[in-house]
């Protein structure tokens, strides 16, 4: 095929058909238009462009004249006007006219999809425009967290799309149990095509039509596809603007784009997309959702930019489609079936209806401006060679290509994470039964019975009996609650005789005590407060507790039996226990320290994999707010991302039931075992014996829970002075309270002092100016305020700094430039907290850490006294609080000594609770280790999606190996599984054929780590090995990691800097494979599995395991080494 020349591009006098380009100036010289038209046989083919003056202001009668024609709409165009000159002229149509203005409304490109069977987004329409004749405007009900057009409901997050399919201002609306907000995604402005704003979480008013459809998750990244007739689609993927909207450019300014292969399911998809919209050059969008793909817009003429191969392909197949079209064309006498707009060479020609053949391959032909494509049908594909032969040719390849740069390669990286640094948590129980809170709750069950419906008789019946638990989460239903405790407590400050009168009859005839009363509202209301009432998992519980028998009111009619209400209710609130800035920034860190350590390539490699889909990302977490959070930073580090963690979080962050069952600990099934290793604890430290009577002496005890119990030495005399430390600092801070309020009032009476000098003042000048005496100056007047004006500067109080200064590790310096001596005395603590409640949170250890009717100390205390502890060494240091170091080292070292036992105080234990408490994350884990290795039944879908297409990357892109493929699984999980895992991966049964995977001079290591902090990690590597066959069990070695996370003494750290993640330190031994790990963990499972069938417990307090019997009281706070 001779193309044309370069000079004349475009000017051919002597070809056979003239081709006319009707389209706006600025679509029709665009560079990648040239580029085809350019590639087209000069002796075939004249171009003719129309031009936007003929085209708007030309009648069609003297358009030009054209055999063959290309016409599509872009802003400005008239359609109609080409369609008139298609019928007055006749001219063969690249693309259907007619089918075009269905493109122009979403609800029609829905409509026609559906119709053709090809996937979409669940949606609903809100049509507020007359659409097909409507009249009846739809019913639309819009909560917190979903939206519901006509009864059909759509959760958030949902995707808000204008219908007109030229409006790209579409919303994304993310859930509260998320944090809320909006995502507003637009044609790119700069370097920007999105952005997040907080603060708006309704939808758009003003009465327009839109469509509301599911979100979909893709992992961050969209998939363009481009099809040159129905057969062939050229695919590219794209950073996905959902994420933090900056788009990435090369450095010629285009946005960044990888070519990627298609499945069979997206092939026949872009077939059928092409037939049901009439048009041979059409773009269309992906959303590839785990094993589903579904079209979300259609955009008809669409090419791509910048690829020299797509330009060769799609030139030869419009060249092949207009010679077959047209009269005396070299292929007009073939016959091609029975579409009109089909592509009709031999490489596409298939039965009318018929999708492409299964077994094709996703890329499209390699096709040359000399040669007619080669047929898709004699390419080799899995479905005909099956999945070993497909990865034995994927290998060969591979090994081809690897042997140039590498003996291995990186196959797989797999993790499992503790959430960063947190808040204290806590949680405030409360009885209630004022009127204002039982009319509260009456109302949300009122609305929750309506919003479920009614149910049958029996359940109405079953409710009646036993009102129903609630749990408040919607914004509304809290600022209802807040206002409640607000109204109260105004009543109790105003002393409104009503509300004493309440207060006293319950202290007369229950006891409750007003005082406390009194402040558990105050407690509700500065949570809810200062604490934002949207967030992840943010709830109120109210639990009935007391009912009373009402007498139903009478309306003249028949008697009315009576009603059943509540007349007492337990309020739960829970807070605290969120990610801080310290915690954000450390999993952020550690997600771009493993960008650079982890991945082949260098700080950029990992990028380069992910955006070319050589990178299979997926992200599990647990249902708990700080893990969510730790895993969107560590995302955020990872794939270089900016902006808000809540897009990033939906966007990526995988969560579901199973998920959350696989990481978090509630509901385990070793959780009996581990309740009875914790009474066995108790009884054990109770008995006032010295912690060298409590070891057992036959046996080696891991080095720090050595070192930890010879620092306990005696543990009720530790926790006695324990108890005592948190009372002096429950002390410290009433004295800090009281003296700021005493503080606050010096303030108001130097203000009141301040303001009747202020009236006397005009008065003073007047007399001193008549009687033209000596006066005193005014600055010298004023100047004798000065005491009062430095301390009243702030004005009404506001002498307690504001606490975004506190707000993160590092404010420290800041605020000692900011604040004078005295206002930095009587800051607030970080965060949302205030000193209130913060002692609160103090005397609530105090209270609870001691029961003294049985003289015993509650063991489960002691990690949240670390905890506690731990954080105000690190977040309010700025409070100069006394006593912290020496509650620090006792909470320590007896949370060293104990928290390691909690799950198992022997070896069988430990890997009984481990087993079971890790059964579902290590099958997940051996399931990743198949698929990394090319094993397993999900190995052909992943073989045939998310693929770097190598015939279209090598050249431009400048990727080396192509063939390289990494898989990335990141587990983010609580302390409990990293306990549980570690126990499980160093303890080996003694019927297991494998030995334990950690080598014997790390496993030395790992006894001394005393503690798995937070940011605790296990990294896994997968590694392929090229000299080994493919059979070969050495072919695939394996690589353990550890990390004790930010383990650094919170008192001797850089307040300027976050707590450092200690660094990963392998401990697997040498050799190990990837066959062995899988076996290892396989029988781990299987072991789990068979406890969990025959687990029971015997009636003597012996736990009863097929391996060995443990007395519950048996003398033993020691680790034994296997």
């Amino acid at each position: 095929m001779t193309s044309r020349d370069a000079a004349t591009p475009f000017d051919a006098p002597g070809a056979t058909f003239t081709l006319g380009v009707c389209v706006m100036d600025r679509k029709a010289r665009s560079a990648p238009m040239l580029e085809i038209l350019g590639r087209l046989p000069a002796a075939l083919f004249r171009v003719e462009f129309f031009g936007d003056d003929v085209i708007l202001n030309a009648p069609v009668e003297r358009w030009p004249r054209c055999d063959a024609l290309i016409a599509f709409f872009s802003a400005g165009f008239p359609l109609e006007k080409a369609q008139a000159y298609v019928a007055l002229r006749s001219p063969v149509v690249v693309n259907e006219l007619a089918p075009q203005r269905l493109l122009q409304d979403r609800r029609d490109v829905y409509r026609v999809l559906q119709e053709h069977d090809v996937p979409t987004p669940r949606h609903v329409v809100v049509s507020r425009d007359g659409y097909n004749g409507q009249t009846t405007p739809p019913r639309v009900v819009e909560g917190d967290d979903f939206i519901e057009v006509d009864g059909v409901r759509v959760n958030k997050p949902f995707v808000e799309k204008p219908v007109d399919g030229e409006d790209h201002n579409i919303h994304i609306y993310y859930p509260m149990s998320a944090g809320g907000g909006c995502k507003r995604l637009f044609r790119k402005v700069g370097n920007r095509s999105s952005e997040y704003d907080p603060q708006v979480n309704t939808v758009r008013a003003g009465g327009g039509s839109f469509i509301y459809e599911e979100f979909l998750s893709t992992q961050g990244t969209d998939v363009k596809v481009y099809t040159v007739g129905p057969n062939y689609a050229h695919a590219e993927a794209r950073k996905s603007p959902v994420l933090d909207g900056r788009v990435v450019r090369d450095a010629d300014g285009k946005e960044v784009r990888y070519p990627v292969m298609l499945s069979t399911q997206e092939k026949q998809i872009a077939y059928r997309v092409c037939r049901a919209f009439g048009q041979t050059v059409c773009g269309f969008d992906i959303l590839r959702v785990r094993d589903a793909s579904y079209v979300c817009d259609v955009n008809g003429w669409s090419f791509v930019k910048n690829s020299e191969k797509y330009y060769d392909d799609c030139a030869i197949l419009l060249s092949q489609y207009l010679e077959q079209a047209l009269p005396g064309g070299a292929l007009a006498g073939e016959a091609f079936g029975s579409d009109s707009f089909a592509f009709s060479s031999l490489t596409f020609r298939f039965a009318a209806d018929a999708p492409p053949p299964s077994s094709e391959l996703s890329e499209p032909p390699t096709v040359h401006m000399d040669e007619q494509p080669a047929l898709l049908g004699s390419q080799c594909s899995i479905g005909k060679i099956g999945v070993a032969g497909a990865a034995a040719i994927e290998a060969g390849e591979a090994e081809s290509e690897a042997t140039s740069y590498e003996e291995e390669e990186l196959r797989c990286v797999l993790a499992v994470i503790r959430h960063g640094d947190r808040t204290p948590k806590q949680k405030m129980k409360m009885n209630v039964c004022h009127p204002a809170f039982l009319q509260f709750y009456e109302d949300r069950v009122l609305e929750a019975e309506q919003e479920n419906g009614s149910g049958s008789n029996k359940d109405s019946d079953a409710k009646k009996k036993k009102k129903m638990d609630l749990k408040i989460k919607a914004v509304a239903n809290l600022e209802r609650l807040l206002q409640v405790s607000k109204e109260l407590l105004h009543k109790y400050d105003t002393r409104e005789a009503a509300f004493m009168d309440f207060l006293a009859h319950r202290e007369n005839k229950f006891g409750e005590d007003a005082t406390d009363r009194v402040k558990g509202y105050r407690t509700l209301r500065d949570v809810l407060q200062r604490w934002q009432l949207v967030g992840i998992n943010r709830k109120v519980q109210l639990k009935p507790k007391e009912f009373v028998v009402m007498p139903a009111e009478s309306d003249g009619g028949e008697a009315q039996p009576a009603v059943r209400r509540v007349s007492k209710l337990l309020l739960i609130i829970k807070w605290g226990g969120d990610l801080t800035h310290t915690g954000e920034e450390q999993a952020e860190h550690l997600g771009q320290k493993f960008r650079r350590m982890m991945y082949p390539g260098g700080a950029g490699g990992l990028n380069r994999l992910h955006s070319t889909y050589r990178h299979d990302l997926k992200i599990y977490t647990s249902d708990e707010g700080r893990v969510q959070k730790t895993a969107a930073s560590f995302a955020k580090g990872l794939l270089e991302l900016e902006g808000d963690l809540i897009p990033i979080l939906v966007g990526l962050v995988l969560k579901s039931k199973d998920a959350d069952s696989m990481l978090d600990q509630s509901g385990s099934s070793a959780q009996e075992i581990i309740m009875r290793v914790k009474q066995r604890l108790h009884k054990i430290i109770h008995r006032g014996d010295h912690c060298s009577q409590l070891m057992d002496s036959n046996s080696r005890l891991i080095r720090s829970v050595a070192l930890a119990l010879a620092k306990v030495d005696q543990p009720i005399k530790k926790m006695e002075t324990m108890h005592k430390l948190l009372n002096l600092l429950k002390e410290q801070l009433t004295r800090v309270i009281q003296e700021k309020a005493q503080y606050r009032a010096e303030i108001a009476r130097h203000q009141r002092k301040k303001a009747a000098a202020a009236r006397l003042m005009p008065a003073a000048i007047e007399r001193s100016s008549s009687a033209n005496a000596l006066s005193r100056p005014k600055s010298s007047h004023v100047h004798s305020y000065t005491p009062e004006k430095t301390l009243s500067e702030h004005g009404n109080g506001s002498s307690i700094p504001s606490n975004a200064a506190n707000s993160r590790v590092g404010g420290k310096a800041a605020r000692s430039q900011l604040l004078s001596p005295a206002d930095a005395k009587y800051s607030d603590p970080c965060g949302r907290e205030t000193l209130e409640m913060m002692r609160e949170r103090w005397a609530k250890l105090y209270r609870d850490f001691y029961v003294k009717k049985s003289d015993t100390y509650d063991l489960s205390k002691i990690p949240d006294i670390h905890d506690c502890i731990r954080y105000d060494a690190v977040h309010n240091s700025h409070l100069n609080l006394t006593e912290v170091r020496e509650l620090l080292d006792i909470s320590c070292a007896l949370s060293h000594a104990l928290v390691p036992q909690e799950y198992g105080i022997n070896v069988d234990e430990k890997i009984f609770i481990g087993s079971a408490m890790c059964r579902t994350l290590l099958s997940k884990i051996n399931n990743d280790l198949d698929l990394a290795r090319g094993l397993g039944p999900d190995v052909l879908e992943h073989h045939n999606t998310h693929r770097l297409n190598p015939s279209y990357a090598k050249n431009k892109h400048e990727i080396k190996s192509t063939h390289r493929s990494v898989r990335t699984r990141l587990y983010f999980t609580s302390e409990s599984h990293l306990h549980s895992l570690l126990n499980v991966l160093r303890y080996g049964r003694e019927d297991c054929t494998v030995n334990s995977p950690i080598g014997d001079e790390a496993m030395k290591w790992v006894e001394g780590i005393p503690e798995l902090c937070y940011m605790t990690h296990f990294v896994v590597r997968v590694f392929e090995r090229f000299q080994y066959p493919l059979t070969d069990p050495q072919r695939f070695r394996l690589e353990i990691s550890l990390s004790p996370g930010a383990d650094q003494d919170p008192l001797n750290f850089d307040p300027e800097t976050q707590l450092e993640v200690a660094p990963l330190k392998i401990i697997s031994r040498e050799g190990l494979t990837c066959q062995e790990l899988v076996d290892y963990v396989s029988d781990s499972v299987a072991f789990a599995e068979r406890n969990l069938e025959t687990k029971e417990l015997s009636r003597t307090g012996f736990v009863h395991y097929p391996f060995a019997c443990v007395a519950a009281d048996a003398p033993i706070l020691v680790d034994h080494l296997h």
